[in-house]
């Protein structure tokens, strides 16, 4: 299910610390901000969480889980203006990045506004375009996909977004986006990578950005530099192949832990329109070694 989890956590800006050699004393990213609105429509916080699979709701919606009974929720009118939605991603401010994600068809979602980037205000809970980021000139009903992929830095205040438009069977045209989160400017890009879901950790002693193929079940890493930038180049450092019930899922999702661990939502994935009810997903558990400097399969 997406869905995100709203938690309050003080992001400390005297322990950054970053050497010459781009190394990071610290191996923590979370630093999301409560939205102010939350509060201001009657939701209790600690029990709320945002959602893009309702599955009789369109577009995104706040839920509130209740002790008994059903959960309560809220969706303000603008949230629904751009159809169907899928990543959700707050920042260090309150605001919540969501891109659009077409269900079983695209009458709601025109492909060619798949590349829309929205943001909720944490102040006024208003949805409106956030940035437009560049449509291919090879749009091909192969693909109704546009952005697939969100992720946040903290201390650069970055916008990482992956989009998958243009791609067809034989064609990987994908961008991934590093966007100035306060103004959407693209300050950098990788091109020619179609990216499914994507994570940030420090656990290898740099800033980190994890990135799953929405082609194969390999998982790609790239070193961000103190300015949020792309450093060197990505390399495939796991893959999700033969593990699990279908043995070929790719990563919808990252989560990682202060202690090393990660977490990885596997989804089955073909660029094809899937009713919600038909997919299924896995939870794959990564710890970090210290001494072998890599990621080892938990479960």
């Amino acid at each position: 299910m997406r869905l995100l989890f709203l938690t309050i956590t003080l992001l400390i800006v005297s322990s950054f610390f970053v050497s010459c050699n781009e190394e990071v004393e610290f191996q923590s990213n979370d630093c999301k901000k409560l939205p102010s609105f939350v509060r201001a429509v009657g939701f209790n916080p600690a029990r709320s969480a945002f959602s893009t699979s309702e599955k009789k709701t369109m577009g995104l919606v706040l839920i509130e889980l209740q002790n008994q009974g059903e959960p309560r929720r809220y969706q303000h009118p603008s949230w629904k203006a751009a159809g169907w939605m899928g990543p959700i991603q707050l920042d260090q401010f309150g605001n919540c990045f969501v891109g659009p994600v077409p269900v079983v068809n695209v009458y709601n979602n025109p492909t060619a506004k798949q590349n829309m980037l929205y943001r909720v205000d944490s102040e006024s809970g208003i949805m409106s375009v956030f940035a437009e980021l560049p449509v291919s000139d090879s749009v091909t009903v192969q693909n109704p996909y546009g952005i697939l992929g969100l992720a946040y830095l903290c201390e650069t205040n970055t916008l990482y977004a992956s989009s998958v438009m243009g791609s067809d069977r034989t064609h990987e045209r994908g961008v991934v986006y590093a966007l100035d989160a306060s103004t959407g400017e693209v300050i950098d890009k990788i091109t020619g990578i179609d990216i499914l879901g994507m994570g940030i950790s420090y656990a290898p002693g740099k800033r980190t950005l994890y990135m799953g193929s929405a082609r194969t079940s390999d998982i790609y890493a790239i070193t961000l530099n103190k300015k949020g930038e792309f450093s060197g180049k990505r390399k495939v450092v796991l893959s999700l192949l033969n593990l699990g019930p279908r043995g070929d899922d790719k990563v919808r999702r990252f989560r990682f832990t202060q202690f090393g661990g990660m977490q990885i939502y596997g989804v089955e994935f073909n660029f094809n329109l899937t009713a919600p009810t038909e997919k299924q997903e896995t939870v794959y558990e990564f710890n970090w070694d210290d001494a072998e400097m890599k990621w080892q399969f938990v479960k």
